[in-house]
């Protein structure tokens, strides 16, 4: 299980409620921050994450790009758990103000994706006030432990590094600016979307998710906003403080008893190609919606994982498999799970078609992480899958190629 704070709130007010994350599976971890939380105002918010060591430069600047990259750059001090591996971006600033460090005209700086990972969500075009440490390989770094935010909610902190007085607003309570900004300037800069959830016989369908999920062609993660609480008995759900963007609406509810579920995007549609977007403007209540749901079985799906010479590959030498949607989006299916004795079993997977592809993760014996010396015995197994029904596949691995 992984814990967050609401992301639309300033980073410092989130970061300074944010005790910890626990580890959310084997093979990988969920972000950990520790934030200033004995600071009694916001100007001693901007004080502790200027004071803190490793932080060798604070710039303000505008993104121009960014970059997906695969790979594993190893977690800096200023993430304490930052995932190993796997992808990252990379992401290019036009600086336009330095506050600490050597000045130059741009600056790319390491994140992770978002999520588990600490990594921080930087939009394209968007300028902001970024505090970054030197990682291992001497890159600059920075995540959502750090104290970079949005340059519209860093008044605080250019203030304080530009050596100017205090406003009043400085001087409030973290407890008080959050409450101020969410009650005054976030429904300002965020707009919403309510409406119905409706079962295929027009009923209500009580307690279904619906989410919000950014529409995007550039490869980087989608952002979401969700209905805090499932629908009410009327059906009803209201999502608000959504970034504006275009989104798809999606209504989800599980009915694991009998192995189905209710599904639908929105205006009522089967499929992600027949859905219609939905555009958030910033201080915008769209009109409400109705979304009538289908009905739809789930399967299960057992991967054997198979070596030439039959030796056995599980968890216990950290192999895994992946299984993923072809689509990106709340109603597909995204899943792993390290294998025990050669395989594994998933259920409640929705029929469509899937990749599936071998991992390993590695080890963290000892409080060490170290990879596993199968690991670098055999290249990445995959395997397309159409899913009609309950299903077995076997995915041979391959020798790797001598270095």
């Amino acid at each position: 299980m992984e814990y967050a704070l609401p992301l639309n709130l300033p980073m410092k007010i989130r970061i300074t409620a944010l005790v910890f994350l626990i580890m959310a599976c084997t093979e990988a971890f969920a972000c950990t921050c520790m934030g200033p939380y004995k600071s009694t105002t916001i100007r001693e918010v901007a004080e502790w994450y200027a004071s803190q060591s490793g932080v060798e430069l604070i710039f303000e600047g505008e993104v121009i790009s960014q970059e997906l990259r695969s790979g594993s750059l190893g977690p800096p001090q200023t993430a304490m758990s930052m995932t190993p591996g796997g992808r990252f971006r990379v992401v290019s600033f036009a600086v336009t103000r330095v506050f600490r460090g050597r000045k130059e005209e741009h600056v790319s700086v390491v994140t992770g994706l978002g999520a588990g990972d600490c990594g921080y969500d930087f939009q394209t075009d968007h300028a902001y006030l970024v505090y970054a440490s030197k990682g291992p390989s001497g890159f600059w770094f920075t995540s959502i432990c750090t104290g970079t935010e949005a340059i519209e909610d860093a008044g605080t902190a250019v203030r304080f590094l530009s050596g100017e007085k205090p406003t009043a607003d400085d001087l409030l309570s973290p407890q008080a600016y959050a409450k101020q900004y969410k009650e005054k300037i976030l429904p300002t800069r965020t707009g919403s979307v309510c409406g119905y959830a409706l079962k295929p016989d027009g009923t209500p369908l009580k307690g279904a998710d619906v989410e919000l999920w950014e529409l995007r062609d550039d490869g980087l993660p989608s952002r979401s906003a969700t209905d805090p609480n499932t629908t009410r008995d009327d059906g009803h759900f209201c999502i608000q403080f959504a970034d504006p963007a275009h989104y798809l609406l999606t209504v989800e509810d599980s009915d694991f008893d009998h192995d189905a579920r209710y599904m639908a995007f929105y205006p009522g549609v089967k499929s992600r190609d027949e859905a219609v977007p939905l555009e958030i403007k910033p201080g915008v209540h769209l009109p409400d919606v109705k979304v009538t749901t289908f009905r739809e079985p789930l399967y299960m799906i057992t991967i054997r994982v198979v070596t030439p010479d039959g030796s056995p590959v599980s968890y216990k030498n950290g192999c895994g498999v992946e299984v993923h949607s072809i689509y990106r989006d709340p109603l597909s299916y995204h899943i792993n799970h390290a294998l025990e004795d050669g395989s594994y079993t998933f259920g409640y997977i929705p029929q469509g078609k899937y990749v599936i592809t071998t991992y390993f993760q590695p080890d963290f014996a000892d409080g060490e992480m170290k990879p596993f010396p199968e690991a670098s015995k055999w290249k990445v197994g995959r395997q397309e899958l159409i899913v009609q029904g309950d299903t077995e596949v076997v995915v041979h691995l391959e020798p790797a190629s001598p270095k």
